[in-house]
């Protein structure tokens, strides 16, 4: 499976959500479980995309950094998806804003949009709006080469 070839079994039911790394409580989830108490509206034109204004609902990243308990010196977060050979890198500043989302035009992200769960960051680049995400490593430090994507490739909107 490659970074943009949807999964088989993407029921929100099963679909694992953790954070972990550099916290004090790992957190273990399922999107089923998320909360849908937060909102963003994106229009970044993105390959394929059929409508540029989209309201998307979710949790803010914040929100479940704030569960987990960051390290103090915590720094950047991993974003994995279900393709182990694809992780995006971010700073922890600018994660915290970006949402985990699970539904879109209020009803549940298709697969092939990227959902049960796709992260969106304010003002990112297509190939940040990460599709199919299972799990955030929270680092002290930013990740190295070997961890990240090496290939920017466009999302589908």
């Amino acid at each position: 499976m490659s970074h943009s070839d949807p999964p088989a079994d993407a029921d929100p039911d099963r679909w694992p959500v953790t954070v972990d790394g550099a916290v004090d409580d790992p957190l273990s989830t399922t999107a089923a479980a998320l909360p849908t108490d937060a909102s963003m509206a994106s229009s970044t034109a993105c390959a394929g995309e059929t409508a540029p204004d989209r309201s998307w609902r979710g949790v803010r990243v914040g929100t479940v950094l704030d569960r987990a308990g960051p390290a103090a010196d915590a720094t950047h977060g991993l974003v994995h998806t279900t393709d182990p050979e694809y992780a995006c890198g971010f700073a922890l500043d600018r994660l915290r804003s970006a949402l985990l989302a699970t539904r879109l035009a209020g009803d549940p992200i298709p697969t092939e949009r990227g959902g049960p769960v796709r992260l969106l960051v304010p003002d990112a680049d297509c190939w940040e709006r990460v599709k199919w995400v299972t799990g955030i490593d929270v680092l002290v430090g930013p990740p190295g080469d070997a961890d990240t994507a090496r290939e920017r490739v466009p999302a589908d909107g």
